[in-house]
């Protein structure tokens, strides 16, 4: 008997990584095989996942504010966009600049479906599906206004560095992106740490290693090769939660939180 199929010849007996993420936040979009890869993480992190991607969510959120707000950009591209859930990226910057663009960009057919439709009817909303590891497939395919010599860009990279193995060059790939870009474009990274705990997110890795993309998490030094080039905005590389939090926000439930995050200028 072959592999159980899901709508649309989707194969659900694999974990995937993007609906593992919408289990995380409360999503409904995900399988019996994600929902137990998924529950072997939050053994592993003591629950302390879930807060992870709360965090990380709430963390774009201020990113795309800060750059729609304070810094007047107009055009933004999340890579490795994962599906939709609350807050997303377009609905952030267009309740903040109406006149802004949002390109989704993902591999991921299941994304693609769900992202499409979501966006229907929305100029100012595009779709790409497309591998952010090929930056040069990426960039072509962008929308007119998005390219060298335009008005700056917000580029998104947000928990999706982490599924681009060391073998791939992550940082290559990232400079790639850097110098495509107009000056007085922004980046947004986050990437899960291996500090200060490098068994337990090995041993997550492992769990990550059975679905359709394995991650690496990395130590700070690694992560803050991503910013090569570029100015780091105030406060710079921290946990994400702590990048400028909102007044009256909750404290943690842990001491540290293995997501570091940061924005950062082309000059």
């Amino acid at each position: 008997m072959g592999e159980w199929q899901g709508p649309g010849g989707l194969d659900v007996t694999r974990p995937n990584v993007a609906r593992m993420y919408d289990y995380y936040l409360g999503g409904k979009n995900h399988f019996p095989a994600d929902r137990a890869a998924a529950e072997k993480v939050v053994e592993l992190s003591r629950g302390h996942v879930r807060e992870a991607v709360r965090e990380n969510r709430a963390f774009l959120g201020r990113a795309v504010r800060h750059l729609a707000g304070e810094c007047g950009i107009r055009r933004f591209v999340d890579l490795g966009a994962g599906l939709p859930t609350q807050g997303n990226v377009h609905e952030i910057a267009l309740a903040a600049a109406p006149d802004a663009q949002v390109v989704y960009v993902d591999n991921d057919p299941v994304v693609a479906v769900h992202g499409r439709a979501l966006l229907a009817g929305d100029p100012r909303v595009e779709f790409l599906e497309a591998d952010l590891r090929r930056p040069g497939d990426v960039l072509a395919a962008l929308p007119a206004g998005f390219g060298p010599g335009e008005e700056p860009v917000a580029l998104l990279m947000l928990a999706c560095l982490h599924f681009v193995s060391d073998e791939e060059d992550p940082a290559g790939i990232v400079a790639q992106y850097r110098d495509a870009l107009p000056p007085g474009s922004h980046i947004v990274v986050s990437h899960v740490t291996s500090d200060p705990l490098p068994a337990v997110m090995a041993a997550a890795g492992g769990v990550y290693g059975a679905a359709n993309a394995p991650f690496d998490a990395r130590p700070r030094e690694a992560i803050a090769r991503f910013f090569d080039g570029f100015e780091l905005v105030e406060p710079g590389l921290v946990q994400v939660h702590e990048w400028r939090p909102d007044p009256d926000t909750p404290p943690l439930r842990t001491a540290f939180l293995p997501v570091l995050g940061g924005i950062a200028r082309r000059p």
